[in-house]
Formats: C-alpha cells, structure tokens, sequence
C-alpha cells in the first residue's frame, strides 16, 4: 500500500504515518507540505493508493488541490480522506460533495486513524 499525507504540521504527519504502520507495516508513506508538493508527488507517484489531504495548508491549500484532483482526468478517481480543524456544516458538506473517501476532524487520536486505515485497507481488498 502507498499513502500519501498533506498536512503542513510534522506532528499530524508523524501521528498519520505512526498510525498507518501500526495496520500495515509495509506500507510505503509519501509526505508532502502543501498541496502543491501533493500534486507533484500524485503525478509523479501514480501508484498512491489513497491521500490524507489538509485543508488549511500554506501555499496550497488541500481544498484547492482537491479541485484540481478532480478536475484531472488521470487524478480524479483518486481516493482522498480530507483531516481537518474544520468543524462547520457547511464545509463539510462542500467537501463532501466533491468526492472525498472519509473525513477525519482534527485533533484525532492514531487509534482513529488505525480504524480509518483499517476501512480503507478492506475496501481495497473488496474491489480488488
């Protein structure tokens, strides 16, 4: 499994990548700072099974990173978990709404992304 995380705190990441390990200690983790980083490394790395994308990110922030995902026909199938402070309804249904895999509201706890992990993991598998 490949993951890519987006987050500009190294605690998030660090907390994402400890998580992720626990569930599956082979997986290969990318990490990225912004979303303009995430979008090299995507294009670069087509192989990524599914990203952690913040939303409030300097540079580029993970909702308008999500757009361009979407809106590129070789990304926009990819599955994207959105992990953010935003709590507001009406954000969330935004989100919601341009195809998101899950959604994690910040603080979280690595046992929250153990089960998230976890979901994603037997998805994968069912499809496969």
């Amino acid at each position: 499994m490949k993951i890519l995380i987006v987050d500009d705190s190294q605690i998030m990441r660090r907390i994402l990548k400890v998580g992720i390990g626990k569930i599956d200690k082979d997986a290969v983790v990318l990490e990225a700072e912004n979303g303009k980083e995430a979008l090299d490394l995507l294009r670069n790395n087509p192989d990524v099974d599914f990203t952690f994308l913040d939303i409030n990110m300097p540079i580029m922030r993970g909702d308008e990173m999500l757009k361009i995902v979407r809106n590129d026909p070789e990304l926009k199938h990819h599955k994207i978990i959105i992990q953010t402070t935003e709590g507001r309804k009406e954000k969330f249904l935004e989100i919601k709404s341009m195809g998101v895999s899950g959604y994690i509201i910040k603080p979280y706890t690595q046992k929250i992304v153990e089960n998230m992990v976890k979901k994603l993991v037997e998805k994968m598998k069912a499809t496969a």
